[in-house]
């Protein structure tokens, strides 16, 4: 496993996001505001891979709060910090981490699916977007964690 960043997030409550692709419209707003209320809690990590179209902009909201980042690839670890996430990892609020072996730079959906299974298992709660039995994350919303579905 690689890092990159401010390790000690790990030590904070984690929350675990997820969302699939393909999302109801009727839970953006309860998302988006969701990602607002959390970002202002500095004592909180959420956790991602932030891959979807959602996720991503979830990931918007919170760089622009004071909540914790980690962001796990389903790649290898970046060389250079993005632009995007420069701020708030000078600020000590971001972590990266590249749990899986991988040389590579882009990401498969069986990476990807990986990298999700293991931010459930390190999260110490999980939040959904509009899930569904069809959706290749329904399996980790059944989890033992405690789960919230938005």
């Amino acid at each position: 496993m690689e890092t990159l960043g401010n390790t000690s997030l790990l030590d904070r409550k984690k929350i675990g996001y997820f969302a699939s692709s393909k999302i109801a419209s009727l839970s953006v707003l309860p998302t988006l505001d969701w990602a607002a209320e959390v970002a202002q809690h500095e004592n909180v990590t959420i956790i991602s891979g932030f891959h979807s179209k959602m996720e991503r902009e979830v990931l918007d909201f919170l760089l622009r709060g004071k909540c914790g980042i980690i962001c796990v690839l389903a790649r290898s670890i970046y060389k250079k910090v993005p632009d995007k996430y420069q701020r708030a990892f000078n600020d000590g609020r971001v972590l990266f981490i590249a749990p899986l072996k991988t040389s590579t730079t882009m990401t498969s959906r069986l990476l990807c699916q990986r990298c999700n299974e293991y931010v459930a298992f390190i999260s110490d709660e999980l939040v959904f977007s509009s899930l569904t039995p069809e959706s290749s994350l329904y399996q980790l919303s059944v989890s033992k964690k405690k789960s919230t579905l938005l």
